[in-house]
């Protein structure tokens, strides 16, 4: 099997990929082409690779299937040991623990600190402790929005099935326990973790974390974005080059006092531990496996191809965690090491430093390319040019440097503090260079999503061109750009449009796209109100609406430009997320109410605005547009600014897309429908957008008799302090046959229409 394991490893990845049961016909399909090709060209492994895909077709089936609570949902006494890092942010205490009854299965801990004092005395919990307390287990939220990312699957990945919520929790109730070694490893890396935080400046933190113990929590999040938006992201987690060039430099000091084989051995024992302190996250995984099998090699004094060392890594980990192969670090890792290894020939015979790092990184990226479309929707066009400059700065400078400042800081502070000092000026320089060009010239090229045949187009196109770079016919890479031209043209070609309410919670965000892109809305963007918080309760990373639902669902629907941004009113929950999109996602126009800049949410947005160059323009009744079948009409507010108050003086959209008319109502309420209806008494909608989400002050029942809507949607949070939707809505919707479709009981709504029909679909069933 020497020079053969890749082909096992691949067969492995369709053993877990069927055993998991997400394929569709056309993924069977694409693992029958590949066992063909065995057939054809590499009979001798067939029957191995057969093997492998059926053990773990089963093995991925057998976990799966276990992968299961057996905690009653209704347990309300615990008592658990704390088994990992506690993080506290803010008011908020999250940790993983297993239960100590006879059930032992692991739960994430969350818990609302109430006081300072509180978050004092909870500062000192430990892994290993075990506590007691009251408390309910609830279900992770599923995913509610297209693109987002599903917390539950997440947790289930970690054989975690409840989110448990104490009533209280006092460190009276806990006591200390002896440590496994994991745990020890553990505890020694989050004293290191706190050693850096509390030793080296702010504006390193961060980084030095990051490079030294794969830890990122620590990251200013507007540079963690800016990293990701250049392609440089990969440098700030602990990969290959990070493992090379400690186990290079460790193996060279080793043997000037011991054998070659005696080093290697002990290296090898090593480097389990350095798996467990950096965070054993599957570029550290796979990088470590690889050194342990070229040093095992090397102690049993015989070698192994670089191709059967990566590919012996993927097996090893997916006997491990099967579930890790739906991890992006895993498949960006794997992918981008076996292209750099069966390029190393290619790039060897570059004939100068410069060729082979250009070479490398532009390998590494085009490798990359459907992954990172897949996960992150975009890619940056300033990529090859950055990671040319920063790869050599963290590899030859910032890694050493930030290594040598912690190993001199535990030597002597003075010492350490000098070289804390120069990495500090190297690495304020880098962050204002990536700040910079993050914020200002990214030049990210948006795609979305690729779908399963965009993806066999990229890695058939990406395949054809490496192998014609072999033969130095660089022109084949028109091919991969070929891809993505047609990538980014396809919803061009898309006769469906939509409508999407995107499930933000206690607010509005509609999503309207015209079928062959002919025109792309936002109505309004969601948004949390917010309350004033004391010092101690303020979080490093708060959850956002518009970076983690809005912006990602533009992005993954391959949106680059908004033709208008109409915010209804100024209230936060419509209009909250606004600059979030305004900055990710180019906007053509801004539309806001007659007289709307007078309220000082929308004065700042339209500020914002017009430092980008977006066209702000006030609408107001008689106002409207149409782009080939689909028309819309403005009808509120009136274009005097009346009626006075801020909900009525909501944007209304009356629209008519494919078969239906539709009839957007922001926060509308009673005394705005009343005049609505006097205006417009023949006014009629098969969709009604349920105004004030479903607030008694909206939906009256004059407004319903003239509507005759067929169907209402309710843009509503779960569980929302106001307790909307009204009981009394409901029932009025309910007495004329209406049905309802609401977005804290369906998550995303979505309508998807031609000229003469459509359908709705909702995320959660």
């Amino acid at each position: 099997m020497k020079g053969n394991m890749v082909y096992v490893a691949i067969a492995s990845i369709c053993g877990v990929a069927i055993g998991y049961r997400i394929l569709h016909a056309f993924h069977f399909v694409i693992i029958a082409s590949y066992f063909l090709f065995l057939f054809l060209r590499k009979r001798s492994i067939l029957l191995p690779c057969i093997l492998t895909t059926t053990f773990f077709s089963f093995y991925m089936f057998w976990i799966d299937y276990n992968n299961q609570t057996i905690l009653p949902q209704n347990k309300t006494d615990f008592s658990v040991r704390f088994v990992a890092p506690i993080i506290i942010d803010g008011d908020r205490l999250k940790a993983v623990v297993k239960t100590k009854e006879k059930e032992k299965e692991k739960v994430q801990l969350v818990y609302r600190i109430k006081s300072e004092s509180e978050k004092k005395e909870l500062s000192h919990l430990t892994i290993g402790m075990v506590c007691s307390f009251k408390g309910m287990l609830e279900s992770p939220e599923p995913l509610r929005n297209f693109y987002a990312f599903d917390y539950r699957q997440y947790l289930r990945f970690q054989y975690i099935h409840w989110i448990i919520r104490p009533q209280s929790f006092s460190l009276r109730q806990c006591r200390s326990t002896s440590l496994t070694l994991y745990e020890m490893l553990l505890s020694l890396r989050q004293q290191g973790l706190y050693e850096i935080a509390a030793s080296f400046p702010p504006s390193t933190v961060g980084i030095v974390q990051a490079l030294v113990y794969g830890e990122r929590t620590e990251m200013d999040d507007s540079l963690l974005e800016g990293y990701q938006k250049l392609g440089l992201v990969h440098l700030l987690a602990i990969s290959g080059s990070h493992v090379t060039l400690l186990v290079g430099a460790c193996f060279y000091a080793l043997i000037r006092f011991l054998t070659r084989e005696t080093a290697a051995l002990l290296l090898l024992c090593l480097l389990p531990i350095y798996i467990v302190m950096t965070g054993a996250s599957p570029s550290v995984v796979r990088a470590s496996l690889m050194a342990m099998i070229v040093l095992w090699i090397r102690y049993k004094k015989s070698s192994v191809p670089p191709l059967d060392a990566i590919s012996w890594a993927c097996i090893a980990m997916l006997i491990f965690q099967p579930y890790t192969l739906f991890q992006a670090g895993f498949q960006l890792s794997f992918i981008v090491s076996l292209a750099l290894v069966l390029s190393s020939q290619m790039i060897d015979q570059c004939s100068s430093a410069l060729s082979r790092l250009f070479l490398t990184t532009l390998i590494a990226q085009i490798s990359a390319l459907p992954f990172l479309l897949y996960h992150f929707f975009e890619f940056s066009l300033l990529s090859i040019p950055f990671n040319i400059v920063f790869v050599p700065l963290y590899s030859f400078v910032i890694l050493p440097l930030s290594l040598v400042s912690l190993g001199a800081h535990y030597i002597s502070e003075l010492m350490g503090a000098f070289f804390i000092w120069g990495l500090e000026h190297v690495i304020d320089m880098t962050n204002r260079w990536v700040l910079f060009f993050a914020e200002n010239r990214s030049l990210s090229v948006v795609l979305g999503r690729p779908s399963s045949y965009l993806l066999v187009c990229y890695g058939v196109a990406i395949l054809f061109a490496f192998t014609q770079m072999e033969r130095r016919r660089y022109g084949a890479f028109v091919y991969v750009l070929a891809v993505v031209v047609f990538h980014a043209i396809v919803p061009y070609m898309n006769r469906y449009g939509e409508v999407v309410f995107l499930d933000v919670g206690q607010g509005d965000c509609i999503y309207i796209e015209l079928p062959h892109r002919k025109g792309v809305y936002l109505i309004d963007t969601g948004g949390a109100v917010s309350f004033p918080k004391q010092p101690w309760q303020k979080r490093n990373s708060e959850w956002d609406v518009g970076k983690n639902v809005v912006v990602p669902f533009l992005k993954g629907k391959g949106v680059r430009v908004l033709d208008r941004l109409i915010i209804t009113h100024g209230d936060a929950d419509h209009m909250g997320a606004a600059v979030e999109v305004i900055r990710n996602i180019q906007v053509k126009e801004l539309f806001i109410g007659k007289g709307g800049t007078t309220h000082p949410l929308q004065a700042s947005l339209v500020a914002a605005a017009k430092d980008l160059d977006i066209t702000v323009k006030e609408v107001g009744r008689g106002d409207r547009w149409r782009i080939g079948d689909a028309a819309f009409y403005v009808l509120n507010p009136n274009k005097d600014g009346e009626p006075s108050t801020d909900n009525n003086r909501s944007i209304v959209l009356y629209a008519k897309l494919g078969p239906l008319v539709w009839l957007f109502t922001g926060d509308l309420e009673k005394e705005g429908e009343q005049q609505l209806i006097h205006m417009f008494p023949r006014l009629r909608a098969d969709v009604l957008k349920i105004g004030h989400h479903g607030s008694e002050t909206s939906t009256s029942q004059s407004f319903l008799q003239t509507i005759t809507p067929k169907l209402a949607v309710i843009s509503v949070g779960k569980n929302n302090r106001y307790h909307h939707p009204h009981p009394g809505v409901i029932e009025r919707l309910k007495a004329h046959h209406i049905k309802i479709l609401r977005t804290d009981e369906h998550g995303a709504i979505q309508y998807r229409y031609t000229k003469k029909t459509g359908t709705f679909t909702v995320i959660l069933p």
